[in-house]
Order: C-alpha cells, then sequence, then structure tokens
C-alpha cells in the first residue's frame, strides 16, 4: 500500500466559509491539519450546529484520528422552521453544492459524516463529487437508501444508527463518529482516492 501523498490544499484552520444560494447562504467551518488522511464534511441539518461543544468534539476526535474537517449547516437561520417535506430537497441540493466545492478546493481524500435528516440525502448528493466513503448517523427508520442509492455507493456506506428508540443524543454522535474514522481508514487503505 503506498503511502497516501496528496495535501490538502484548502485555507488554514479554523476559516469560516460561505455557500452562497439563490435562496440564502449557508455557512460552514473549516479546520485544517497537517498531513491530513482527508477532509471529513460534517453534514448538519440545521443553522447553528457549528457553533456548539458537540461540533467541536466530533471536529476533536477527526482532527485527533488525523482528519481536517469541515462543518457545515445545510440550513439558514431562516430556514428552521422549514415544512418538512420541502427539507429533503434543500438539504440536498445544499450538500450537493459543498460537495462539489469540497471536491474542487481539495487535494485529498473527501469523506462524509451526515447527522440525522441530512442522512437520506448524503448517498444521492455524494454520486458525482468523488467521495470516497460515507457514513451517517440518524435514528432508526431515518435513514432509507434507495436501490438506485445503494448502486451508486456501492459499499462506501456505514450506517451508525443506535438500537434504541430514543432521542439521538450527542454521546450517539461522538460513538459514531469514532466508527466511521475506523470505516474511513478502511476506505482509505483498500481504494485509490475518488479523485486519482
Amino acid at each position: 500500500m503506498a503511502p497516501n501523498t496528496r495535501t490538502t490544499r484548502m485555507p488554514a484552520a479554523g476559516v469560516d466559509l460561505v455557500y452562497p444560494e439563490t435562496d440564502g447562504a449557508i455557512e460552514g467551518r473549516l479546520h485544517t491539519e497537517p498531513e491530513a488522511r482527508g477532509l471529513v464534511v460534517l453534514a448538519y441539518p440545521t443553522a447553528y450546529s457549528r457553533f456548539g461543544r458537540p461540533d467541536e468534539g466530533l471536529c476533536a476526535i477527526a482532527h485527533h484520528h488525523g482528519y481536517s474537517t469541515l462543518s457545515v449547516d445545510l440550513l439558514t437561520p431562516e430556514e428552521t422552521t422549514v415544512r418538512a417535506e420541502e427539507l429533503p430537497a434543500r438539504l440536498l441540493h445544499r450538500l450537493s453544492a459543498v460537495l462539489e466545492d469540497s471536491h474542487r478546493r481539495c487535494r485529498t481524500r473527501l469523506f462524509v459524516f451526515a447527522i440525522g435528516e441530512a442522512a437520506p440525502v448524503v448517498i444521492p448528493a455524494a454520486d458525482g463529487n468523488e467521495v470516497d466513503a460515507i457514513a451517517t448517523c440518524a435514528l432508526p427508520g431515518v435513514v432509507s437508501a434507495s436501490e438506485t442509492d445503494v448502486q451508486l455507493a456501492a459499499s462506501s456506506v456505514l450506517e451508525c444508527t443506535p438500537t434504541l428508540d430514543a432521542p439521538l443524543s450527542w454521546d450517539d454522535v461522538g460513538q459514531a463518529m469514532r466508527r466511521a474514522l475506523v470505516w474511513f481508514d478502511a476506505a482509505a487503505a483498500t481504494r485509490e482516492p475518488a479523485g486519482a
């Protein structure tokens, strides 16, 4: 196995990124690690998650494991009460744009960790954006990959679904992140980089 000689070519750690959209700008926070194994996009179905301690904790886990992170909120503050039937289309459109931009900007492996309602849209959003592996963390029943989605993703998706029928806790998400990083390591070791 050849060592990963690709390097991250993105702005320095702690940079806020804005993704302008016709229906409102969404924002993300990028933290880069020297000699990163890749970039993990943490996709939140919210407007403010990238500012909280839970996000800091998830990013710290990824950084300790050697990954750069991009925490992105897929909704604007004005959309926090968007109707349930409109949510999947907005999340899909926005996550696709973020992944396309991340692929264009970086020269490293690209991974996605999708949380909650962002989980069902991650496979179609990743299609064509050269994502190396995907992990999702949502309650049972939230992730429902279609047959087409499964064909698109092949074996690159790990669903980290808590077994209890209780609200998703940040402890659950942290455990899922740890499992996801092992999954990403395995994907990196067994596959050529998606962009190669």
